[in-house]
């Protein structure tokens, strides 16, 4: 007798607990044990989290729930309790950098290597711009639409060389 698919998707899927801080659009901040689903045995990458997340709050004992959509980040923490006395780390305080240097895998088999301008287009545009690693190729400029992307490497950190 074997496992039908909502049985082989429940055997591979694990309800984690972690500890986290949900940080609301509308400035809330939601502090407890987020409980979801992540699929087990994928360590190349990272799970998706859930559409609706559940926070249990850990000295109440109820739970809050919040849409994912509704939140700004959601913070995996070590505890709940904030250090005020802990400076963050900052690297690059000097000044950022200004390009990525990244390899790219086209659908068509195609990789790509080259720079492009780290700032918030890469993530929300449908596309980006790439300028080739090779000065010595015939490409100036790739204009590459993310719909033709099935990996994206950052593989360092630059200053610009406009």
């Amino acid at each position: 007798m074997g496992l039908n698919k909502s049985d082989e998707s429940a055997a591979q899927c694990a309800i984690r607990k972690d500890l986290a801080v949900v940080q609301g659009k509308d400035g809330r901040l939601i502090k407890g044990v987020l409980h979801w689903h992540a699929a087990v045995g994928d360590v190349v990458s990272l799970p998706k989290l859930p559409d609706v997340l559940h926070i249990q709050h850990e000295a109440e004992g109820n739970t809050s729930t919040i849409n994912l959509a509704d939140a700004i980040a959601v913070f995996f923490v070590k505890t709940l309790d904030k250090n005020a006395e802990y400076e963050e780390v900052k690297f690059f305080s000097d000044g950022m950098a200004s390009d990525l240097w990244a390899q790219v895998f086209l659908a068509d088999g195609e990789v790509l290597e080259g720079r492009t301008e780290n700032r918030i287009a890469l993530l929300v545009e449908p596309g980006f711009w790439l300028r080739p690693a090779d000065s010595i190729a015939n490409n100036l400029m790739v204009y590459v639409p993310k719909s033709s992307v099935v990996e994206f490497h950052v593989m360092g950190l630059a200053i610009s060389q406009k």
